[in-house]
């Protein structure tokens, strides 16, 4: 059976010795994404961060999840052992089928509910990644949803995300992706509000998905359904007309505003440049 959300994907990390908890008080502030950094570049297991400074012990981090092709396979089901050739053949052929998503009523992204003034985005650990960066980012590994207005089609994207204060984030898109495209040919040509959310926290191959180069028109979900042989399960959100994973760890909700542009990172990039 697929992972069905991804707390399970963490425990079977570390079952597999993927993944390890750390019960120490961790610094936001760079420290975590500087132990993040040294686990990748020493091939070290997947860091849990359970208590962040200054949040409460239950807020927790991690980082690393799909970082080599052992925990790839793990989320497919796969023989970590198995070799990346053999790993991205079996990628390759689950991705073209498709399954779509079937909506249920509830989940657990709907067991805290936060609307208005309750609104915080800072309640959140969210990290402090690089020195030099424009802000704290909690989207660097997560889902940003929207809508086709003309169609029924939903794309899932992932466009990093940086705080500008306690209601609002800066979202990095460039022109070839497909946010930009329905949002100033669509939405901002009309003058009209784009609703978008976030998703933070899910099963991993969701977020793989969201990551890959799908192309225009083709839904996400049903890839995503299609790799793991069983459909997502999908809630309709509080404030928009979208539907996000009902396993969800965290989901914001929001509008992007027509010609309304803030000041974005820099952000330190996979690369090694910050852009």
């Amino acid at each position: 059976m697929p992972f069905k959300d991804l707390r399970q994907f963490i425990s079977k990390l570390e079952a597999e010795k993927e993944l390890c908890p750390i019960g120490e008080e961790v610094d936001w502030d760079l420290e975590a994404a500087a132990m993040l950094r040294l686990c990748y570049e020493k091939g070290l297991p997947a860091p849990l961060f359970q208590k962040a400074r200054g949040y409460p012990a239950g807020d927790r981090m991690v980082g690393g999840i799909l970082s080599n092709h052992k925990r790839i396979a793990s989320s497919l089901e796969i023989d970590p052992a198995v070799h990346p050739l053999q790993l991205m053949e079996e990628y390759l052929r689950r991705k073209k089928r498709l399954i779509r998503p079937v909506l249920v009523e509830g989940g657990p992204c709907k067991e805290n509910v936060h609307l208005g003034k309750e609104v915080n985005l800072l309640e959140f650990p969210v990290p402090f990644i690089h020195r030099g960066d424009g802000g704290r980012y909690i989207g660097t590994w997560h889902i940003v949803i929207c809508k086709d207005p003309d169609s029924e089609w939903v794309n899932w994207g992932m466009y990093r995300a940086m705080v500008h204060d306690s209601t609002t984030l800066g979202l990095f898109t460039e022109d070839v992706q497909h946010l930009t495209t329905l949002y100033r040919q669509k939405y901002e040509a009309r003058n009209r509000p784009m609703e978008i959310a976030l998703a933070i926290g899910v099963e991993p191959i969701t977020s793989i998905c969201a990551a890959t180069d799908i192309p225009f028109g083709v839904s996400e979900a049903e890839v995503a359904g299609g790799i793991r042989g069983q459909p997502l399960e999908l809630v309709k959100c509080e404030t928009v007309d979208l539907c996000v994973p009902s396993t969800a760890e965290i989901v914001i909700e929001g509008e992007i505003l027509p010609h309304e542009r803030k000041d974005e990172g820099p952000f330190g990039e996979y690369t090694g440049y910050a852009t």
